[in-house]
């Protein structure tokens, strides 16, 4: 028998209520969808989205809400720099849109998620030429009443070094572990998702020798794509919190975790739910993720945590560009976490590139650490990307020894504050995740450019060394065109930086 446990009831300070809107696109309804498929009633958060085909013309956008009334200082379109102009007309908003990206309209001015709507503008569905459809060939159930598992995998491992792509049509693919091979290209319809059955044991989605428990594994693979504009979906909210919270310390899952594998590109697909973190790339290189929508949980709780989106892990030549991305935890956190199979030595994180996404999260947008195992974090730049809301903008966390060097901040715009811990633009720091044996690491040659604050965060800015063993040019930073509310930051000033948490070496342009 299933268990429900009635602490939900009070998981969070409100009781969430499902909210309904209609979308319409130059007049012709598009549906609307939830990040998770589970109930409110259970205390759960949500929000919903829709996927709204954009082929180079302006299009003219309606949306309405039918259950609840928005006033007229309350609600925004985000990214502010889309320069979007909207018209309210009783319930309901008007805009045009003329580009590709992602919109998030905010109905109220609190943390409450289903008064959020996010609207996806992506490209049309090309099928490939040459395909293998999986249902066919197979016989795949693709109701979602019978678990695939078997039957898929046989799919995935036949296709490897064919001249194919292994095709998924619409539908839903319910199934446990699957594992993704070398030399393939995997195709996933619109309205295609692989889900995580979660009927199906904790063990099925088991560690193996890697220390990790995932959904989809891509390991020790060369030469793999993964694109369409389907769904692999993690079902995390149903696992951990409602089908095994017994379990739910245990079921740590990954949605998706690419570990020792090389030239993985990962195209317009959506990344959902994960139990966990959402998408950990370990030990690899050349790991390209193209116009993909990354939708975790966006709350956490006793049985939802580390909702991170985004983990690049000891990894070389990462690129995440075009992207959106809404996480419970960190959005983007590089790391090195030693984690692996029998690695002597940790590899180093090198030339990563995080550029032209819109994220959103209840921890940091863009973030380095704060697991730093490794000798050296270098050639980072994270560019052009929107945070519509965060608790910390920017963070470098370094906690375990490495010099973190050569890394850049471009062209990033902030808007909502998110009420969290923190609660500050900026937060870099130096100390020891254990005060005993953990070595001081640096974080040098970091710069801060063209980058917007639209409003001043409740905290202040903190440039910190924790230790006095360390130098104050170990942390140095160079900021430069930087604005908050309107003002340009040209020097330490106290009514932003904290006096108490800034001893680095910092210079203005």
């Amino acid at each position: 028998m299933r268990y429900f446990p009635s602490i939900f009831i009070y998981l969070l300070v409100f009781q969430l209520k499902a909210q309904t809107f209609n979308v319409f696109a130059d007049g012709n309804p598009i549906e609307v969808h939830e990040q998770n498929d589970v109930p409110l009633n259970h205390g759960l958060s949500s929000y919903k989205f829709a996927r709204i085909t954009f082929r180079g013309k302006p299009i003219q956008i309606r949306v309405a809400s039918t259950d609840f009334y928005f006033n007229s200082s309350e609600w925004s379109i985000s990214p502010k720099r889309y320069k979007i102009k909207a018209d309210k007309s009783g319930n309901q908003l008007s805009f045009k849109m003329d580009r590709l990206g992602y919109v998030v309209i905010r109905f109220s001015q609190d943390q409450d998620f289903t008064k959020r709507l996010v609207l996806l503008f992506e490209i049309p569905e090309v099928v490939p030429n040459k395909i293998v459809n999986i249902v066919d060939e197979y016989g795949i159930d693709n109701s979602g009443q019978t678990n695939e598992t078997s039957k898929i995998q046989m799919a995935l491992n036949n296709i490897s070094g064919s001249d194919k792509s292994l095709y998924f049509p619409p539908g839903k693919y319910k199934t446990n572990k699957l594992e993704f091979r070398s030399n393939s290209h995997i195709y996933l319809a619109k309205n295609a998702r692989i889900i995580a059955d979660d009927n199906s044991l904790i063990s099925y989605y088991s560690k193996d020798k890697t220390n990790i428990n995932h959904f989809i594994l891509i390991k020790d693979v060369q030469n793999l794509r993964i694109s369409g504009l389907g769904t692999l979906d993690g079902n995390g909210t149903q696992i951990n919190a409602l089908s095994h919270p017994e379990e739910s310390s245990k079921s740590r899952i990954r949605l998706l975790f690419i570990y020792r594998s090389t030239n993985v590109q990962i195209e317009g697909i959506i990344l959902k739910d994960a139990a966990r973190w959402n998408t950990h790339i370990l030990n690899s290189k050349h790991i390209s993720f193209r116009y993909c929508k990354l939708m975790n949980n966006p709350v956490e709780n006793k049985y939802l945590g580390s909702l991170d989106g985004w983990d690049p892990d000891s990894s070389i030549d990462v690129l995440i560009e075009n992207s959106f991305g809404w996480a419970g935890d960190d959005a983007v956190a590089i790391k090195c976490t030693g984690n692996g199979e029998n690695d002597l030595q940790i590899p180093n994180a090198e030339r990563i590139i995080i550029r032209n996404n819109v994220f959103l999260t209840k921890k940091t947008g863009l973030k380095i650490g704060t697991e730093t195992y490794c000798d050296l974090m270098h050639n980072i730049i994270f560019e052009k990307n929107d945070i519509i809301e965060s608790d910390r903008v920017m963070g470098i966390n370094v906690r375990d020894g490495a010099l973190v060097k050569q890394v850049l901040f471009k062209d990033i715009h902030s808007e909502f504050c998110h009420p969290d811990r923190k609660q500050t633009g900026i937060n870099f720091y130096i100390t020891k995740r254990n005060r005993e044996i953990s070595p001081l690491g640096r974080i040098q040659n970091i710069t801060i450019e063209d980058c917007v604050f639209e409003e001043t965060f409740p905290k202040k800015w903190a440039f910190f060394r924790h230790y006095i063993q360390t130098q104050q040019n170990d942390l140095s930073v160079h900021l430069k065109n930087v604005f908050v509310g309107g003002k340009k930051i040209d020097r330490m000033d106290f009514g932003l930086f904290d006096p108490e948490k800034n001893n680095a070496q910092l210079t203005f342009d």
